[in-house]
């Protein structure tokens, strides 16, 4: 009997020792806020004989700064080459009725004049970018793995939410394509109105639910795989991934991009580790 006691000792013991001798990995802490980029939709047509101009003035409004992220939906005035089903969703879900038409980070922009979420580009000259964000509570990392003999493009997006709080999270990832040359409708610059165009950042491909996918968050990180073969007519090199978070529907609290050729963007890097600053 004692000897069978010894053993339970023993064996207690040697258990309470293996487990407190186990290496721990230290996690890395959430940051408290990550610096914030701005998603600016325009809501656009090839036949639309205005939007060159409305884009002119929203690139006139970006300049060189690299936190406003644009993608242009072809919707608002007619269906066109470049009109995704997803890109109308949308279109609607802010109840758009022309173009051209533009929102930064679906929700109401002071413009000088009022105040509106969504607004006509040329009201862009009295925007002032003071009134957005630089920090936000969410982080976005993406990498973009493409394979050019079968066209499979993997987008791995990964980051970190740094609010418990944060409820109703939504996970948006698109394709979008820029250097297309095609016709324009453009009543400032030829007679008739139609003219060749270079367009950029338009809308291809939606990898989620154009509304946003429900983020699976755990222990306030997350990480989400996607695949999509890009189709013949697009142009790789010219083609980048957008992925940004929002509150539901709308606002939109962060965004990246990153190429689709060798592509990484972002924040928080959850699959390699550790705080990729920029």
């Amino acid at each position: 009997m004692k000897s069978f006691s010894h053993f339970l000792i023993f064996t207690f013991v040697t258990v309470i020792c293996l487990s407190s001798c186990e290496p721990n990995e230290p996690k890395r802490p959430i940051l408290d806020s990550y610096p914030r980029k701005h998603l600016i939709e325009e809501f656009t047509g090839q036949g639309c004989g205005y939007c060159p101009y409305g884009m002119d003035c929203i690139h006139e409004f970006m300049g060189n700064d690299s936190n406003f992220v644009l993608i242009l939906h072809h919707y608002g005035y007619q269906k066109d080459h470049f009109s995704v089903t997803g890109s109308l969703t949308i279109t609607n879900a802010l109840s758009v009725d022309g173009a051209p038409s533009v929102a930064i980070d679906r929700t109401k922009v002071n413009y000088g004049s009022g105040k509106s979420v969504v607004f006509h580009p040329g009201y862009l000259e009295a925007t002032k970018k003071s009134q957005f964000d630089t920090a936000t509570y969410a982080s976005i990392f993406i990498t973009n793995e493409y394979k050019a003999s079968s066209r499979k493009l993997t987008v791995k997006v990964s980051g970190e939410i740094s609010e418990p709080w944060a409820e109703d999270l939504h996970l948006t990832v698109l394709v979008k394509e820029s250097g297309m040359i095609d016709y324009q409708q453009d009543y400032y610059e030829t007679k008739n109105g139609w003219k060749e165009f270079c367009h950029t950042d338009a809308v291809r491909a939606f990898l989620t639910d154009p509304k946003g996918d429900e983020m699976d968050v755990r222990e306030r990180r997350y990480k989400e795989t996607y695949t999509v073969e890009l189709d013949e007519s697009w142009v790789p090199e010219n083609c980048m991934v957008v992925a940004f978070i929002t509150e539901g529907f709308q606002p939109v609290v962060q965004v990246e991009q990153a190429p689709v050729i060798a592509g990484t963007s972002g924040g928080a890097d959850i699959e390699h580790g550790g705080i990729t600053k920029r």
